[in-house]
């Protein structure tokens, strides 16, 4: 045994020495916890967690241990089974520091709060897919989370939108706990009567019982799905394949608050997408494990109204009751997307001749009131004045209009290659589509923006979110970098930052920035091609968003002229864009300029007063 024992002690000596002395110089991992409330199969639980580690993996420079969880307790709701897995989860984790606790859904979030000396005692906890109502008065304040509404009011009205001649609402719930919760919190919501609709509930079906029932409803209902995890005859149910289910036999249009219904015979519903759930808890996480816990209680979940193109069309609802604002999913060609180019070539015949029109009877009544000798030299300076303006308005729709126009004819010509591919990439020329017509609105907007400049007008202003504006006009130039096989990364702050400006102009000053870094690192690998634009807030207050590239940076000799009109490092450009971005930033409070103390490429400033 002696002989046995030895060399045994002397391999674990050897093992346990360099793993000391690793220790002692690399810093610990951070570990987070994940609680789900249900089972790993849900399709929202999938969703929370792609949300929680692309967020994590994207945004944190640090190693992070995940450790996850699922309590189904929805499907297994008995007291015991509560018991069992605290007495289990305690012994599991109870040698583990944790650095944050993460609770997904309402369930989960008492489960934590209510045994968490047990599990993670002083560890910070954040949760999110819960509602206002499902969480305490009083939370601790190392307990902060995303609330989301799940606002059938607001589903409910948009449904009464879309289908004018409907007069009554059926709301479909199931039989378990969570399924009666549901219920419950839907007749306190809306009563026997909401949005000029009568309400109707239903509950207490099996499935096939909820599917006879849909496919009877009149053609003046609209059907709301809730829950469903468990039917009257006690069949345990994934909620989004029984609303699957229900939905295809539905005789009416299906709402639902929830995001993952969509795809399966939904139309519409205002939902906040699970995905940026998690991407919103993960963000609230890193935050605390660096330290910061200045996050208030509570922080709103993004929600949006959802409409599926694909269910509009089949049910024949009119696109124009679609709210402005809403995310459309599936879109198709509209007569605008097919037609563009001639609707935009007739609107600018029938303005340059309107424009014409008014320039001859102003010029017509101007005449005759001047005397018979000053003619000839009104006429003349009249025609120097518009020939100065002309050459302005060229100059500026030559270099604000080649961007758009730019990405329009990539996109185009990527569209012609993915149509010829066998079989064609139906979602990327849709897609391809999409990013065509908001290319044409946004040259449209330019145009706007330049004759209003030109007549001295002043552009409507309002309070936006920085952050909004920044992924919108991200979204917009998304085909054209990839065509120039540039990345970019976004690092936002996850409250608002609100500032008070025009929406339009802000966005082209982030696109002429953003491009211009493209640009800039034309020349290199594209492996290397990245653009990094950061928002934040500074010590007084104000917002700034910055657009840093990796290209060869400034000249020297253009560091003090590079926001003068008509200078330009690029051979084919005007030199206008710096110019006009600097003067929109200035207009509204604010101020752009370049870092002089950056080492490698180029790093934009833009500093506006916060709202």
């Amino acid at each position: 045994m002696r002989l046995q024992i030895r060399p045994l002690v002397f391999v674990l000596a050897l093992l346990a020495f360099p793993a000391t002395a690793i220790e002692g110089q690399t810093a610990a991992p951070k570990r987070v916890l994940i609680v789900y409330e249900n089972e790993s199969t849900l399709y929202a639980a999938v969703q929370v967690a792609a949300g929680i580690r692309q967020h994590m993996e994207a945004n944190s420079s640090e190693h992070i241990e995940f450790y996850t969880e699922y309590l189904d307790t929805v499907r297994f709701p008995s007291p015991d089974h509560a018991s069992r897995l605290v007495a289990f989860l305690e012994a599991k984790y109870r040698q583990l520091h944790l650095d944050v606790v993460m609770a997904g859904g309402p369930g989960a979030l008492r489960f934590v709060l209510e045994n968490r000396d047990r599990l993670a005692e002083g560890v910070p906890v954040v949760f999110g897919a819960v509602t206002e109502n499902s969480i305490g008065d009083d939370l601790p304040p190392d307990v902060k989370g995303i609330v989301s509404r799940f606002d059938l009011g607001r589903t409910v009205q948009l449904a009464s939108r879309l289908q004018p001649r409907a007069r009554r609402v059926v709301i479909m719930s199931g039989s378990a706990d969570f399924d009666r919760s549901w219920d419950a919190t839907a007749r306190r919501v809306l009563g026997e009567r909401y949005a000029g609709l009568d309400v109707e509930y239903v509950s207490g079906l099996s499935l096939a019982g909820f599917r006879s029932k849909a496919a009877e409803l009149p053609s003046d209902s609209v059907l709301v799905i809730l829950t469903v995890f468990q039917d009257a005859e006690g069949t345990k149910f994934v909620p989004r394949e029984a609303a699957t289910r229900i939905a295809a036999a539905s005789s009416v249009p299906v709402y639902s608050v929830y995001s993952s219904y969509f795809g399966s015979h939904v139309v519409a519903g205002y939902v906040g997408t699970f995905q940026s759930i998690g991407a919103q808890m993960a963000a609230l996480s890193l935050d605390i494990i660096k330290g910061d816990l200045s996050a208030p209680p509570t922080t709103p979940a993004r929600e949006v109204a959802l409409v599926d193109w694909r269910e509009v069309r089949r049910w024949g609802i009119d696109d124009l009751l679609i709210p402005e604002g809403a995310e459309i999913l599936n879109a198709e060609p509209t007569a605008w997307e097919r037609y563009r180019l001639a609707i935009i070539a007739a609107l600018l015949v029938i303005v340059a001749q309107m424009l014409t029109i008014a320039a001859l009877t102003y010029q017509n009544r101007r005449s005759r009131k001047l005397e018979a000798t000053l003619v000839s030299e009104r006429l003349e300076l009249a025609h120097l004045s518009r020939r100065s303006q002309l050459g302005e308005l060229s100059g500026a729709l030559a270099h604000e209009l080649t961007q758009p126009l730019t990405s329009i004819l990539a996109n185009a010509e990527a569209g012609q290659r993915l149509a010829t591919d066998e079989p064609p990439e139906i979602d990327e020329i849709r897609a391809i589509f999409d990013d065509i017509v908001a290319d044409d609105k946004r040259a449209a907007a330019v145009i706007a923006q330049l004759r209003s400049m030109m007549l001295k007008g002043e552009a409507s202003r309002e309070v936006l979110d920085l952050n909004e504006a920044v992924h919108s006009t991200v979204a917009l130039a998304r085909a054209e970098l990839l065509a120039r096989r540039t990345e970019v990364e976004v690092i936002e702050q996850i409250a608002p930052l609100s500032v008070k400006g025009n929406l339009v102009q802000l966005q082209q000053v982030i696109l002429n920035l953003l491009l211009n870094a493209a640009d800039a690192m034309a020349a290199i690998p594209p492996k290397r091609r990245r653009v990094e634009i950061t928002l934040g807030k500074r010590e007084n207050g104000d917002c700034e968003l910055t657009v840093a590239d990796r290209g060869p940076g400034i000249p020297p000799e253009l560091r003090t002229e590079v926001f003068k009109p008509f200078v330009s490092s690029k051979k084919t450009g005007l030199g206008l864009g710096l110019a006009i971005c600097r003067t929109i930033i200035e207009s509204q409070g604010g101020t752009l300029f370049f870092d002089d103390g950056v080492t490698r490429g180029a790093r934009a400033v833009v500093i506006l007063p916060s709202a």
